[in-house]
């Protein structure tokens, strides 16, 4: 039976927001040959490219980016989704910047509207890797993430909320989160096996509607991962 491979990019296939590694990309770029293998992030197309060397996207049988509202092909943009959040939730989200009780530095591109959706931070992401780290173990101890996607999902219940990577969340009207995804895989692979990947499968993260609508259409196998050597052991396994 033929595999179709799909995986989350930060904290799955590279750290967050970081390169992928050299090791990484030696094997996978192995790895790659003769499967068929899409990424699906909540990054836009230029972030991965930033992330993921060129020789292995030219291998990569389709990335969804964006959350699945842009697909490109061989550095092709296929089809892309649009949306223009109204200003009530924009002008929420700059209060829970304003209030936030984080007591260290924060920093600019808090609010950044990609296709399909709107990715916050309270953070800021220009931020480094060492102050990504500290807002996300600060954010562990003091539920921040948790408790603006409640509140926003009691508000906006025309949206789905999701918490993303280490310091952000994802906002995408119904029908254009990572679970679009899902269909559409399922609509071109209608008899395939289909292997999910992603470090955010739990309910909540940003896998996980994804990982939920492939089991419910089935012939669907989800492994969740804590970072890219997890990733690289299960992949050998499969080798």
């Amino acid at each position: 039976m033929k595999v179709i491979f799909v995986s989350d990019m930060d904290g799955t296939l590279t750290p967050a927001r970081l390169s992928m590694s050299e090791e990484f990309a030696e094997f996978f770029g192995n790895f790659l040959t003769n499967r068929t293998f899409y990424i699906v992030s909540g990054s836009d197309y230029k972030k991965i490219q930033e992330q993921i060397p060129s020789k292995i996207i030219s291998q990569i049988s389709g990335i969804f980016a964006s959350l699945g509202n842009e697909f490109y092909s061989q550095g092709k943009l296929v089809h892309q989704n649009n949306f223009e959040p109204e200003k009530s939730l924009l002008k929420k989200l700059e209060n829970y910047r304003c209030t936030t009780a984080y007591p260290f530095k924060l920093f600019s591109n808090y609010i950044e509207i990609r296709v399909g959706m709107v990715n916050f931070s309270v953070l800021g992401r220009d931020c480094s890797p060492e102050d990504r780290e500290r807002y996300n173990l600060w954010d562990k101890q003091n539920g921040e993430r948790e408790r603006i996607a409640f509140d926003l999902a009691k508000n906006y219940p025309s949206y789905d909320i999701s918490i993303g990577g280490n310091i952000s969340i994802d906002i995408v009207p119904h029908g254009f989160g990572k679970d679009q995804v899902a269909t559409r895989l399922r609509k071109n692979h209608p008899e395939e096996k289909i292997i999910f990947l992603g470090d955010r499968v739990m309910a909540g993260g940003n896998d996980y509607a994804i990982a939920q609508r492939l089991l419910t259409l089935g012939n669907a196998e989800i492994f969740a991962v804590d970072g890219p050597e997890a990733t690289i052991a299960i992949l050998r396994s499969m080798a």
